[in-house]
């Protein structure tokens, strides 16, 4: 990603304004996954999704002015990132396919903790985090949310819901990689050349993956309401959340857009209650909040590396 810009104190609209995008720009995906999923295989979704949000994103790369997408680096320092990011949308994607949308969205925030806790081990910047009360806290109060929304599922007991909470939490720990990828290999990188080169090698490997085990046949039998909704999902959840998303951290740091997303599960749930009748018992909420709590302390946690 490009280098931060400085961020200071005054109230910046312009980043607030994506941050809030990112998070609006996140609900559908979910949402839409979940509604066509039983018209067509995990692997061809993904596929397809993939291709719509690459062959968006590649126009604005090609009109960019600094044109980095021809930078050959680029495409040398993704590929790693690409793996990682396939690993990622093939468990997420499936995840659907066993539970419904909310509480896939709701466990997927522990993402957020990982992050910071893998970021503990890779950079010595941050390593005093160790010293952190406020980490080991939010460590705690993590682990017990995500246990606490997961036990007090109503059918967590069930196959299908075994493999869908293993699928998110294995979705959460990519996440988390892949993030720290990106910080790692391309923190002098043109955001946008590097997350279209990203997307086009993982519709590459998806297709391969659709053509191997799923039926991209059955795309063709998709109804044109169908095809509209995969298009949206693409482009608001990939294309749209990921590009916004990464324009308010520039603009206003890394710590309040992550804040901002956290509200993600909620908006989800305010859909699927009326399209999936899903709803969460009075145990999920309180561990799903204590979860989101959690989450937003390790994210906060990162102000303790001023005292150390």
């Amino acid at each position: 990603m490009n280098n931060m810009e400085n961020t200071t104190r005054k109230f910046n609209f312009t980043g607030t304004a994506f941050a809030v995008s990112s998070l609006f720009f996140g609900v559908p995906g979910p949402l839409i996954i979940k509604y066509i999923a039983p018209n067509i295989d995990v692997w061809t979704q993904n596929f397809l999704r993939y291709v719509v949000a690459a062959a968006v994103l590649i126009p604005f790369a090609l009109i960019s002015r600094e044109r980095a997408i021809f930078d050959k680096t680029i495409w040398q320092k993704t590929l790693i990132i690409s793996f990682v990011n396939v690993i990622m949308q093939c468990c997420w994607g499936a995840a659907f396919y066993f539970i419904n949308p909310a509480f896939i969205t709701l466990l997927a925030k522990s993402s957020i903790f990982w992050t910071s806790a893998i970021s503990l081990i890779c950079f010595v910047d941050e390593r005093p985090l160790v010293k952190s009360g406020t980490f080991w806290l939010s460590f705690l109060i993590v682990v017990i949310g995500i246990i606490g929304v997961t036990v007090f599922k109503n059918d967590f007991s069930t196959k299908a819901s075994i493999i869908g909470i293993v699928l998110t939490l294995a979705f959460a720990f990519s996440w988390a990689i892949y993030t720290i990828s990106i910080k790692v290999m391309l923190k002098n990188s043109n955001s946008t050349a590097s997350f279209t080169v990203v997307s086009a090698y993982t519709a590459i490997a998806l297709g391969i993956l659709a053509f191997l085990f799923g039926k991209p046949q059955q795309s063709l039998s998709m109804s044109n309401f169908g095809w509209l909704l995969l298009a949206i999902s693409a482009v608001t959840s990939i294309a749209g959340s990921h590009s916004t998303y990464y324009a308010a951290v520039k603009r206003i740091g890394s710590t309040i857009p992550p804040l901002v997303v956290l509200a993600q599960p909620f908006l989800v749930l305010l859909v699927s209650r009326v399209v999936f009748k899903e709803y969460l018992n009075g145990y999920q909420w309180f561990f799903g909040l204590l979860l989101i709590a959690g989450s937003a302390l390790a994210v906060k946690s990162q102000a303790d590396l001023n005292k150390f």
